[in-house]
């Protein structure tokens, strides 16, 4: 059974060396995810307010 415990352990050698490479790297995926959806929010509101707003408004003058 010492193989069965050699490969078990240099299995769970290889997983703690995966797992903290993916602990090491969420923060920054986090950190990117919820700098898209902001965009996501903002920049149709930045377009709206920048180019749709200003056409409304001339458009309504005359009313």
């Amino acid at each position: 059974m010492p193989i069965f415990e050699e490969i078990f352990t240099g299995l769970l050698d290889v997983w703690k060396e995966m797992f903290s490479f993916v602990w090491g790297i969420l923060p920054k995926l986090i950190s990117v995810g919820l700098w898209g959806i902001s965009a996501l929010i903002i920049l149709p509101c930045v377009y709206i307010s920048g180019v749709l707003y200003p056409k409304w408004v001339e458009w309504g003058e005359d009313l």
